[in-house]
């Protein structure tokens, strides 16, 4: 029992997958600023800073969302609750 007890916090101590793919995140990043401007560059720890704010982003939206459906007694998301989640963003400024 011991050995699948420390499986188990071995596992938790690795690190948390990211929701953003590294190599596409920086890819999308480089593309969109070579529009704007050519010759431009990006330090590593700048990507990394975007990327993690995106992802908390995305995260933020996602519960949102998923408090609106479960506000309209619904298990699934529907694009209604997304239209009424941008409504109430712009509401709150």
């Amino acid at each position: 029992r011991a050995p699948t007890l420390w499986k188990k916090l071995r596992l938790s101590r690795k690190k948390p997958r990211q929701l953003l793919p590294a190599a596409s995140f920086c890819g999308l990043l480089l593309r969109g600023f070579a529009l704007a401007r050519r010759g431009f560059g990006v330090l590593p720890g700048a990507v990394a800073a975007l990327r993690e704010g995106c992802e908390a982003h995305l995260l933020a939206l996602l519960e949102e969302w998923g408090l609106c459906a479960l506000h309209a007694k619904r298990a699934a998301v529907r694009t209604a609750d997304l239209s009424l989640l941008r409504c109430l963003r712009v509401k709150r400024g």
